[in-house]
């Protein structure tokens, strides 16, 4: 039983999406019912690209852009099997066997939102030193959600996770940038499980691209300070909000 589909989200780097689909069909240990990739951007140019793969594709063509979450949400839609494997189109995965794993791993513990795949230090220094644990000879670490007040519940990073775990929270868009998801999946009991043995590596550095919907990153000092600053404000309210709704539910 295909039981999975790959969703890519996918805008105008054609030559990191081609390494990252490449690299994942031949690695991938169990095949997926189909591969969905969604292209952010007027480049009509992923319909030859998809002709020269050779793999059972569905592209979603967003003549205008809509950003990456809007473009999650879209695809989504058309997802028909319980379980998801999404990617960006800039990674090159690098070994076999972690559908297996991840599905495992997920059946096992229904409040892990995700099975990452990066290595231990690409990740968060914060999370890098959380415990080993086996399941079925599989080595993995949880990610401590108390340890970010938003990260380490959820990420677009490459992983398999439950379809159903996206519809309680769907549509993403209304909810805000990835770590705002990510704060609601924390809120849910939701936290991220990542493989000790990587799967992955990032091959898109420097070549971020920005969601329309939202600020370009900071990259000046002020601008860094800006950022921090707002973030700060919004974790207060966040913080008066749940208090206030505590206090009515009593």
């Amino acid at each position: 039983m295909k039981d999975f589909t790959v969703v890519i989200t996918s805008s105008n780097r054609f030559d990191l999406l081609k390494q990252t689909v490449l690299s994942l069909s031949k690695y991938l240990d169990k095949q997926p019912r189909e591969y969905i990739i969604i292209e952010d951007s007027d480049n009509s140019g992923i319909f030859e690209l998809v002709e020269q793969l050779d793999l059972p594709i569905k592209v979603i063509f967003n003549e205008q852009r809509m950003g990456q979450i809007k473009s999650i949400d879209k695809a989504y839609q058309a997802v028909k099997t319980p379980y998801v494997f999404h990617c960006e189109d800039d990674w090159e995965f690098i070994r076999t066997g972690f559908i297996e794993e991840s599905m495992q791993i997920l059946n096992t513990f229904p409040q892990a939102s995700m099975v990452g795949l990066r290595a231990r230090d690409q990740l968060n220094p914060r999370v890098r030193k959380m415990p080993e644990k086996v399941l079925n000879n599989i080595h993995y670490f949880d990610l401590d959600p108390s340890l970010h007040p938003e990260y380490f519940s959820y990420s677009f990073n490459p992983g398999l996770r439950r379809h159903k775990d996206y519809l309680k929270l769907a549509p993403l868009e209304s909810l805000g940038h990835e770590e705002d998801i990510s704060y609601h999946f924390k809120q849910l009991g939701f936290y991220i499980a990542n493989l000790e043995l990587p799967a992955v590596k990032h091959i898109g550095d420097e070549r971020h691209v920005n969601d329309p919907n939202f600020k370009p990153r900071a990259k000046t000092f002020f601008s860094k300070l800006q950022r921090s600053f707002k973030k700060r404000i919004k974790r207060i309210k966040r913080f008066i909000k749940n208090q206030l709704n505590d206090g009515r539910s009593v």
